[in-house]
């Protein structure tokens, strides 16, 4: 079969829910538009928004987390305001800014004082998981990541995609897309950090286009998941799913640090 028939019988499949590998979904010359091209189009367009809204919702079996803020995808800043965890985080953090895509050490909570500065002082500091560990999930701040990283690796990454209507789809990334494992060693091509959890997707990711063909929203799962471990106390999550939305930003993100910060 020539690229093209492959690539218009592709297109012809959605109606019946048929898979379209990466080989046989591209767009050809003649310009028929593939499900691997809308999807990877989509993600194109987000990467390339200077910022968007974002609300996400992590669980687990018994625990869960969720909350909205600001993402600029491709600089790996976000500023994201906690709304609930169930149970009770023991620590309550209520803004959790990234700085770069990276990781902790970028990664920083706004606070009220208290041990980090004076009474009612704004500052930042980076407690290393940040909501999530603490209710058996994953943290805030490996959440993000993770989905930047979904996103930028929607963008070339695709190894299969299966059409389930107009406009969800399920996609299985490339091998590639979970390295390097170790964030950012020699590896300036990446904004998004923490790929070993990508590495452990269970499952296709759910990816659903707005009626313009922009990123809607995602969902994914992995597992088994092993929480930061800040007392030494190492278990083991079976199943961790986030859901993930994203809108246009009538808003600018600002990440103007303040006078008072530390690092744990």
């Amino acid at each position: 079969m020539s690229t093209l028939a492959a690539s218009v019988l592709c297109v012809l499949s959605a109606s019946m829910t048929v898979g379209c590998s990466a080989d046989e979904a591209r767009t050809p010359s003649g310009g028929v538009v593939t499900p691997e091209s809308r999807v990877g189009g989509a993600a194109n367009e987000a990467f390339g928004a200077e910022v968007l809204t974002l609300s996400v919702e992590a669980k687990s079996a018994d625990t869960r987390w969720s909350g909205d803020g600001l993402v600029s995808l491709p600089d790996g800043r976000f500023r994201f305001e906690v709304g609930e965890a169930q149970p009770q985080a023991k620590f309550e953090i209520g803004t959790v800014v990234g700085l770069r895509g990276e990781g902790t050490e970028s990664t920083v909570s706004e606070t009220g004082g208290g041990s980090t500065g004076s009474a009612g002082q704004r500052c930042w500091m980076n407690p290393h998981a940040p909501v999530g560990y603490f209710t058996d999930t994953i943290s805030v701040e490996e959440t993000l990541r993770v989905t930047g990283a979904v996103v930028e690796s929607l963008r070339d990454e695709i190894k299969q995609v299966q059409v389930r209507s107009t406009d969800t789809f399920e996609v299985e990334l490339k091998d590639s897309a979970a390295l390097p494992e170790d964030e950012f060693a020699g590896t300036p091509d990446r904004v998004w950090g923490d790929r070993w959890i990508l590495g452990r997707l269970d499952g296709p990711i759910a990816v659903e286009l707005a009626d313009g063909g922009s990123l809607r929203s995602l969902e994914f799962e992995f597992g088994p998941y092993d929480p930061y471990s800040l007392f030494g106390e190492q278990h083991s999550i079976d199943r961790v799913t986030i859901n993930a939305r994203f809108a246009p930003a009538d808003a600018e993100l600002v990440l103007d640090p303040p006078a008072c910060q530390s690092i744990e």
